[in-house]
């Protein structure tokens, strides 16, 4: 990873460096003048967008520009860089024994001309200062040259009584962000070769045979039921998973009917996983679009093997899917990447070069987008499934979309 920095801060040299990115730096020239009424957060980014567009546009071959800029915020007030010593002691008076917030935005340009942008927040409080301590603080001259006249890795550390959020987005640059969205946008850009499908809630709405063998299996017992809007949260983790947290919900917490009530649930399940089960709407249309274009397309999903391939090739017809893979003994269920894997492996010695880094998987729960991220492919959420949106951005979705033709926009340039 390389990129061009729009900055002469040293200090987020230093962070770059530490994230064992490769770079070049190209201070920009830009106007910093903050556009009047914009909010903090929206001044920092379009901030660190001029930055980094007046760099990508002097370059004769465009490469990765990354550009950014931090600014203080007190009661809604952003204060930049002091113009001076008086300043700066003005500003740290108005800091001490309060809280505020430091934004940090960046933008990142890619060679292609994608853009990226964000920022990040974090709250700083500052311990009381005595005016002897300020007039020390500013004589060092290390204020004059940092928003907000203190730079918090330095001398003032000592003032410093506590922080909420990224310490470097307090130092100049939230570096842990900015590694993950160039990973993301590096996941994005290479080329897609093959699509690898979760089957329930992302393939076919599968949650009223759940919830029916669920509720039998309870019946058993003298528990339950549960609606639909329970077993989305029950499913995901394979059936031993679903039952156990069923089981837990109905109030047994120590689990004592598992056994018998995992074995009464396969069963009900090998008759009755067809049950209602339809696939999502715009789904066929996808499959048929990406098989048009020469992507390979498989499904893995924590559902018992036999049942996957039922479910599947019921829905979709046999021998539509290039590979599909269920639960099977020997293989670790998701979030374990070995499934994924394992369809790679299979590929390979058929003599299809594919790579994680030629792979989009498309889940819709938590346990989808680690999958796919551990396996070192680009991760999409769908949005139509079991689980909220918070959950699919908490666990790092790499994008999320609303409907399954949506899909198609991160394989639009490798049509064959």
């Amino acid at each position: 990873m390389r990129v061009i920095l729009a900055s002469g801060s040293p200090r987020r040299r230093e962070l770059l460096e530490q994230l064992g990115i490769e770079y070049e730096v190209r201070v920009s020239e830009a106007d910093e003048n903050i556009t009047p009424g914009m909010k903090p957060h929206e001044a920092v980014e379009e901030l660190s967008y001029r930055k980094a567009k007046a760099v990508w546009d002097l370059l004769p071959e465009k490469d990765t520009v990354v550009g950014a800029d931090t600014v203080v915020v007190l009661e809604d007030q952003i204060l930049g860089k002091p113009k001076d010593a008086e300043q700066a002691m003005e500003m740290l008076r108005h800091l001490q024994g309060r809280e505020h917030f430091v934004d940090t935005g960046v933008t990142i340009l890619t060679k292609d001309g994608l853009r990226k942008t964000f920022y990040e927040e974090t709250k700083v409080i500052v311990t009381p200062m005595s005016e002897e301590e300020i007039r020390s603080y500013v004589s060092t001259g290390d204020p004059l040259d940092k928003a907000g006249a203190y730079g918090i890795q330095g001398e003032f550390a000592k003032y410093v009584k506590g922080i909420e959020g990224d310490y470097n987005c307090v130092v100049g640059l939230p570096a842990g962000r900015l590694y993950q969205e160039l990973s993301r946008l590096e996941r994005s850009q290479a080329e897609k070769k093959a699509v690898i499908f979760d089957l329930d809630g992302t393939l076919s709405d599968t949650i009223h045979s759940l919830t029916y063998c669920g509720n039998e299996m309870l019946k058993e017992f003298g528990l339950g039921p549960f609606v639909d809007k329970d077993y989305q949260y029950f499913a995901g983790d394979g059936a031993a998973n679903l039952v156990k947290r069923a089981l837990r919900a109905a109030g047994d917490a120590n689990l004592s009917h598992f056994d018998a009530a995992f074995q009464k649930y396969r069963e009900l399940f090998a008759v009755h996983c067809m049950d209602g089960v339809r696939p999502f709407d715009g789904m066929v249309e996808l499959i048929r679009e990406l098989k048009r274009r020469g992507i390979k397309i498989a499904v893995l999903s924590n559902k018992p093997h036999a049942q996957t391939i039922q479910v599947v090739e019921t829905l979709f017809g046999a021998g539509v899917f290039d590979a599909i893979q269920g639960q099977e003994a020997g293989l670790a269920i998701k979030p374990s990447p070995q499934g994924v894997y394992r369809i790679l492996d299979n590929w390979r010695a058929a003599g299809e070069q594919i790579t994680p880094a030629n792979l989009l998987y498309l889940g819709d729960t938590g346990t989808d987008v680690l999958t796919g991220r551990g396996a070192g492919a680009f991760t999409v959420g769908a949005l139509w499934g079991f689980r909220e949106k918070e959950e699919l951005i908490w666990h790092g979705a790499d994008a999320l979309i609303e409907t399954p033709l949506e899909l198609l926009q991160f394989v639009t340039n490798f049509e064959k």
